[in-house]
């Protein structure tokens, strides 16, 4: 810039002196005209100091960034590329899945990026965390990523890439994120777990680079409702689900049908259901009930299905497993029939056999013909207050419960005066402690926990439970416990009130107070003749499921859930194959003692059965994996909701390759100045050619 002042001072020319006399007039011009050229000397040699600086400013091309201007900087590059593998990416267009369509855009921008950049590939269905590696290794993850049954959570994902890359304080730290913008995914709750993840990592920039479908279009179900998994033989079920549309689909009848595997395993149409949707164009949802009766003893599985295709297949077909059982054969034993009625009515009530299925076939005989009868055929025995059973009946008892069976013990009245009896030997193999006297202490049941599988009915509503509107008058008073014996619930005061024992392979569950007692006359307690005694029938409910074995856990899971099936009682079973949906026979070992059979690779979606013992069949079960119910749901999350719910100097969105590049420029180095900063080059120019030509030409 020093060059135009030097020159300029260099080429002054003096003016040339001519006396004339008597012009003294023409002086007093002569004085106005020098200051006008003066002002327009300094004028011009602004203007070429400022076009010579501009074009060295301009040729220094400097970006905006922050408060200031800055350089490119030689700070290295930390990148995180996040991809939703979710099953909504299934979604095709052009013959183009979603994650195809990120895999294609992340393979062009990871090559835009430094040859030496830290680049982490994060999908949210991989159990292990993303790391920090070459750009070269990136690419190769990259390729290799794939759609997912399970639906992780996408924001989960993008808060640890956050704080991966944030780990990198020397490095510019990037987050790119392929998605399709679903709004289930995008909702206020992610939006809100992203924010924080962005406000404890100062300087990460979030980009997400939209690869969804600008109007999506599908049909598809919902997740599917039933009225129960485990069935009683001849008890109906009804199985309820949504069909719902997205966008711009065809109107028209829709039609769903329902498929049940037969005896032979191969699928049976069995119902079928016409929606009728009106013109295309918003979101419809129709509700689908189909009822379904005359199911056999045992696994049945099967799907409904849409018929048609769309875009998105992954909801155009749900599956289902439900067991039917045989209602479990319990012996009552007591001194009378009023002893044993009041257990009898909550476990197999009278009133609802001929209009509901029972939950358990009872059969009740005397205390003194207990020695003489099979035990083998039942899967549970009652004691229902006993008095002093023979020693005969004790021994069988005891090879009952030894070979699996389950035995209830109800202490009343009719135990006292028999102290001794029920501390003998005989008795003590199955008794888990030993009994000292009768409390006639009131009180309550008040259990601490609610986890064991005998107080499951009563889980969900716990300790509001209102035990105290059900009073115990008199109780056993237990001594020292076994050393294997479980409090499964106490009384208010502390005192064991039932009390778990194992023998053998079998189940002993002991309670401190009778079950027989009518409210009149001088009850122990008032646990069965409360005018609403629900409590009670939970209870006996749940002692008695647990002791036949009965296992309720859940048939139907989301995909990549852990699922878990109970193993036959006694089975002694080495190994089981796994038959998946649609990959070979899978076989695996068990170990000795095993109880339940854990499978985690459930990623695959469809029915899948567990089987073992050849022709005899000793173990049939089953389960179902679904991608989750809103796996369908493609409505967009609109744009401008996530740039103000995160902040928009925080994230931007693209969606075409020019627009991220241009986006990543600005992010990463800022706003370039150079297009500005030539344009004012070029008008300072234009201003001082106009000025000399016009100063010049006026001086000639």
């Amino acid at each position: 810039m020093a060059l135009p002042i030097v020159l300029h001072l260099v080429m002054r020319r003096e003016p040339k002196k001519v006396e004339f006399p008597a012009l003294r007039f023409v002086r007093a011009r002569q004085s106005t005209n020098q200051h006008r050229l003066q002002l327009r000397h300094w004028l011009l040699l602004a203007l070429r100091c400022l076009f010579v600086l501009l074009l060295a400013l301009a040729l220094a091309r400097p970006v905006l960034r922050g408060s200031g201007l800055l350089g490119g900087g030689d700070a290295g590059l930390a990148a995180a590329l996040v991809f939703d593998t979710s099953p909504r990416m299934q979604y095709r267009q052009k013959n183009t899945t979603r994650l195809d369509a990120a895999k294609e855009m992340a393979g062009w921008l990871l090559e835009q990026l430094p040859a030496k950049a830290q680049v982490a590939i994060v999908d949210p269905g991989r159990a292990r965390r993303a790391k920090l590696a070459d750009r070269d290794r990136a690419i190769l993850r990259t390729e290799r990523l794939h759609l997912s049954a399970a639906t992780p959570s996408l924001a989960d994902a993008i808060a640890d890439a956050i704080g991966l890359v944030h780990e990198r304080p020397d490095h510019r730290r990037e987050v790119y994120v392929f998605t399709d913008l679903a709004e289930v995914v995008w909702n206020d709750t992610a939006l809100a777990r992203i924010g924080e993840s962005l406000d404890a990592a100062k300087g990460v920039n979030l980009y997400l680079v939209d690869v969804g479908v600008l109007q999506p279009g599908n049909v598809g179900l919902g997740a599917v409702e039933l009225s129960a998994e485990h069935l009683a033989t001849g008890e109906p079920l009804t199985l309820q689900t949504n069909l719902h549309r997205t966008g711009a689909v065809g109107s028209g009848n829709v039609k769903v049908e329902l498929w049940v595997a037969g005896a032979d395993r191969q699928p049976e149409k069995r119902g079928e259901r016409f929606v009728d949707f009106d013109a295309p164009g918003d979101a419809t949802t129709n509700a689908i009930e189909f009822p379904l009766a005359g199911l056999g003893p045992g696994l049945h599985q099967g799907s409904l299905r849409v018929l048609g295709d769309d875009p998105l297949p992954i909801d155009n077909r749900r599956y289902f497993t439900i067991h039917v059982e045989t209602p479990p054969r319990l012996l009552l034993v007591g001194r009378s029939d009023k002893s044993r009625l009041l257990l009898r009515e909550a476990l197999a009530p009278r009133s609802l056999a001929q209009t509901a299925a029972p939950r358990f076939e009872c059969e009740s005989i005397d205390l003194d013909r207990l020695s003489a009868r099979q035990l083998a055929t039942f899967d549970a025995v009652a004691l229902v207050d006993p008095s002093s059973p023979s020693n005969k009946a004790w021994r069988q008892l005891s090879d009952f419960v030894q070979s699996g069976g389950g035995l209830a013990i109800f202490l009343g009245r009719n135990a006292v005066g028999h102290l001794d009896h029920f501390n003998g030997p005989a008795a003590r193999l199955l008794l888990p402690g030993q009994l000292k006297w009768v409390s006639s202490t009131p009180r309550y049941l008040q259990p601490r926990s609610y986890e064991h599988p005998v107080l499951k009915g009563l889980a969900d509503i716990g300790s509001a439970t209102p035990w105290p509107a059900f009073p115990v008058f008199k109780s056993w008073q237990l001594g020292t416990l076994d050393p294997t014996a479980v409090v499964v619930a106490r009384f208010a005061d502390g005192s064991p009130a039932i009390v778990e024992g194992m023998f053998g392979s079998g189940r002993v569950l002991l309670m401190a107070t009778s079950v027989s007692d009518s409210a009149s006359g001088a009850p122990w307690n008032l646990l069965p003749t409360n005018p609403d005694p629900w409590p009670f029938l939970a209870l006996v409910e749940g002692m008695a499921d647990y002791l036949v074995g009965a296992d309720h856990r859940p048939l139907n899971f989301a995909s990549g859930r852990v699922a878990s099936l109970p193993l036959p009682r006694g089975s002694n079973l080495a190994t089981y194959v796994l038959i998946p949906p649609t990959s070979d026979p899978l076989p695996q070992s068990l170990a000795p003692g095993q109880t339940e059979i854990v499978i985690t690779s459930t990623d695959e979606v469809g029915n899948y059965r567990v089987t073992s013992g050849g022709q005899g069949a000793r173990l049939n079960r089953g389960f179902t994996v679904n991608a989750s119910g809103d796996v369908g749901r493609l409505d967009r999350a609109a744009s401008r909701t996530i740039t103000e719910s995160l902040g928009k100097d925080r994230v931007k969105i693209s969606r075409q390759r020019q627009e991220l590049a241009s986006t990543i420029d600005v992010g990463r180095v800022g706003r370039e100045l150079y297009p500005w900063i030539i344009v004012l080059v070029a008008i300072a120019f234009g201003c001082e050619q106009w000025l000399a030509d016009r100063f010049y030409g006026e001086r000639n």
